[in-house]
């Protein structure tokens, strides 16, 4: 059976586009620019012969063909992602592998806080470290480290972590774009929300 399907790249641009409403935010999550995200939605509109997208001058809405997609375009995604998982070897059981920058840890209470978020998600294990090039290089599959600095190729999502004196730290999740908003990520942030 030989199946219709729309080009993929502009599908995966669309799912993180209507997700964020941002294309700068999907470029993020997928690690290429805003303007290769912009034209791989383009891409997939001309090939459905609809628009998914209003495009305002800083923001997406989605239109009410794109509303009507989008469920049944992150279903197959969460589809796709649940049969590699059973079927991968290399992906079954894997532990995801988050470096927490030392300077988040600055008290016991801090470093407790954050390794109940971590490790309370069972597909995360940690090592502590600040350093890029260990996420670079593949030691770390995640990143948490203090905020600032350009980081492109990598998924970011900003966050802020309160310290034992409730003082907001900011900090940032970098994360290599094929991992961005895989089920064990979103958990991650979820739980890295709820102790900040």
């Amino acid at each position: 059976m030989s199946y219709r399907l729309p080009p993929l790249n502009g599908l995966r641009s669309f799912e993180a586009a209507a997700r964020h409403l941002s294309f700068t935010r999907a470029a993020d999550e997928l690690g290429v620019t805003p303007g290769a995200v912009s034209q791989q939605v383009k891409s997939l509109e001309g090939a459905l012969g609809i628009t998914l997208f209003r495009r305002l001058p800083r923001s997406l809405i989605l239109t009410d063909e794109g509303e009507a997609y989008l469920p049944s375009i992150s279903s197959a995604f969460d589809l796709i992602s649940r049969a590699t998982e059973k079927s991968a070897p290399a992906l079954r059981g894997r532990k995801l592998r988050l470096g927490i920058a030392p300077q988040l840890m600055k008290t016991p209470a801090a470093t407790r806080r954050l390794r109940q978020a971590a490790v309370g998600n069972d597909a995360v294990m940690l090592r502590p470290t600040g350093d890029l090039a260990e996420l670079l290089n593949g030691r770390v599959d995640m990143l948490l480290r203090g905020a600032g600095g350009a980081h492109p190729g990598l998924h970011v999502d900003r966050l802020i972590l309160a310290g034992t004196d409730a003082t907001p730290t900011p900090a940032v999740l970098l994360t290599h774009p094929g991992l961005a908003g895989c089920r064990e990520h979103r958990r991650l942030i979820r739980r890295l929300q709820e102790v900040a």
